[in-house]
């Protein structure tokens, strides 16, 4: 059961790696601009069948494993400690498989953090990638972490946010407000269209230029409030008419995180990303916040 220490925290996967440790430093800046705890979860591989349970204890390899995850989170407490020496840290070890429990503390984190390793760049949903898994599951934003590990700290650039008009569009939208105001820099909201109805047939120039206007004013309407609740952070609107994650994959190289909704709407959709954050999540080179309808 979760505590109110636990409510709103940053959780950030911990799991030895390089890019795992980046992604802690990460999310420690994150946390401390935010003012909310940041939790370090090692979670000891262990598989939930009762008879690996009994073999594992007679073994006595579970207390090694989870020893091997201690020494993990203290890595990673030791570095975010270094960035942020008054930053409220909470570590966390736990027994089981590494997705589920990032999923389970979801349910009261503010955003869950995990690295994308090399592999998962090529993998996919069947192959089970922690990654995609949790970003599918989880019920609060998810940041996938990629970028440089040794300079893994937020920076200056913009934060960019794909705008459309589904709910978790509108979900990422106020959650790249509120980062960026966080962060002390700008958004960059950006809308492709691309009707393939408009495909079949090649309009005359004034026609393009009323759809563009169209879709210029469906972004301000997306937009409209946000810069009354958040007057600090400057914004920067793109109206492009290209596949979404294409034109986020092309602006992602001027900012220093992208959001995206996820776009499920059915029993099976439900369950998955929709295709442009599943690209996103395996090609961009930058942190993808994947967001969600509350």
């Amino acid at each position: 059961m979760s505590t109110p220490a636990d409510h709103r925290s940053i959780v950030v996967g911990v799991d030895g790696t390089a890019t795992a440790l980046a992604a802690a430093r990460w999310a420690g800046d994150l946390a401390a601009r935010e003012r909310v705890p940041l939790v370090l979860l090692g979670v000891a591989p262990a598989l939930e069948h009762p008879l690996t349970a009994v073999a594992l204890a007679e073994t006595d390899l579970l207390p090694e494993l989870r020893a091997a995850a201690q020494r993990k989170v203290e890595e990673a407490f030791a570095a975010v400690r270094g960035d942020q020496p008054q930053a409220e840290i909470q570590r966390i070890v736990e027994a089981g498989v590494a997705a589920r429990k990032l999923i389970e503390r979801s349910a009261t984190a503010r955003v869950v953090v995990l690295a994308a390793k090399l592999s998962d760049r090529f993998s996919t949903l069947l192959l089970g990638s922690t990654a995609l898994v949790v970003a599918n599951k989880a019920t609060c934003p998810v940041a996938v972490w990629r970028g440089k590990t040794d300079h893994p700290l937020p920076d200056r650039r913009p934060v960019l946010v794909g705008v459309d008009g589904s709910p978790g569009s509108a979900a990422a939208i106020g959650e790249a407000f509120e980062l960026a105001s966080a962060l002390d820099v700008g958004v960059l909201a950006l809308h492709a269209w691309n009707d393939p109805d408009l495909l079949q047939w090649t309009p005359v120039p004034d026609a393009w230029t009323t759809l563009a206007q169209r879709e210029k004013a469906l972004l301000s309407e997306r937009l409209a409030g946000w810069s009354e609740k958040y007057p600090d952070v400057a914004v920067t609107k793109v109206v492009q008419k290209s596949l979404p994650a294409q034109a986020l994959l092309e602006h992602a190289e001027d900012a220093q995180m992208v959001l995206i909704g996820s776009r499920g709407h059915n029993r099976l959709t439900g369950l998955l990303v929709g295709s442009t954050s599943q690209n996103l999540l395996h090609h961009s080179t930058r942190p993808v916040v994947i967001c969600r309808e509350q």
